[in-house]
């Protein structure tokens, strides 16, 4: 059964680019366009890795983490995907609850990889 990795983006381009980086390494994908979509996703899809924006309307991707990290969903692994590039931004991010942090743009294999590493300590 594949890997399921909700993406919470509320680009349109981006969230296309990652299904089909995501779909062609093998994982099942779920798209959602702010955090409050992607919160409400979470106990239909049931995600294994979760993708998200930090800067989004209605719910930005701090405030998702922060409602997943404080409900019934500590351990899944999030992966910030985010035009904000300081070393700040990136600590600042680790801080609040994710598991690792990517910058956009991004290369495909670097996201694919990404998410092998997070997935493999999620497991350990």
């Amino acid at each position: 059964m594949a890997t399921r990795v909700l993406v919470v983006d509320d680009e349109e381009d981006y969230r296309i680019i990652m299904q089909d980086v995501l779909e062609s390494g093998g994982y099942e994908v779920k798209l959602t366009h702010d955090g409050q979509e992607g919160l409400a996703a979470l106990e239909e899809f049931k995600p294994e890795v979760i993708l998200v924006d930090w800067m989004m309307p209605n719910m930005d991707g701090e405030t998702f983490v922060q409602n997943l990290r404080s409900g019934g969903h500590k351990d899944v692994p999030v992966i910030m995907l985010t035009v904000k590039q300081t070393a700040d931004d990136e600590l600042e991010a680790l801080h609040f609850g994710v598991d690792d942090f990517i910058n956009k743009p991004f290369q495909a294999e670097d996201l694919l990889a990404r998410i092998r590493a997070v997935q493999r300590r999620a497991n350990a």
